[in-house]
Formats: C-alpha cells, sequence, structure tokens
C-alpha cells in the first residue's frame, strides 16, 4: 500500500473509530480493517497508532 494511502486511511479510522458504535457498522468491521493495515509494509512505523486503534475497538465489544 503507498504510504500516502496507508496515512489516510490511519487518518481516518482514527476520527471515525474514536466515535463509532455498534451502529453502522460493527466492532468487526473495523477490526477487519485494522488488520487489513497490519499486513502492510508500513505496519511498524505506525505501530503505536494500531495499536491503540486496536484498543478502542476491544472498547468497542465491551
Amino acid at each position: 500500500m503507498h504510504h500516502h494511502i496507508f496515512e489516510n486511511e490511519l487518518v481516518h479510522l482514527e476520527r471515525v473509530i474514536a466515535w463509532a458504535s455498534q451502529k453502522p457498522f460493527p466492532p468487526t468491521y473495523w477490526r477487519d480493517r485494522l488488520e487489513h493495515l497490519k499486513e502492510s509494509p508500513q505496519a511498524p512505523m505506525y505501530r503505536n497508532r494500531i495499536a491503540r486503534l486496536s484498543r478502542l475497538v476491544a472498547e468497542l465489544n465491551g
């Protein structure tokens, strides 16, 4: 994934997940999107941001 696309996706998730709830998308949707980012070659540079988002998604499950 190109660096700019990766960064845009990460910024988007940071904005949206902070306000996410069960609707309109379940936590599994957000978890799947984060898993996709984790597979990217850029992921190690963004490890802390991805980990923080993963914690937020886990909290959505209650």
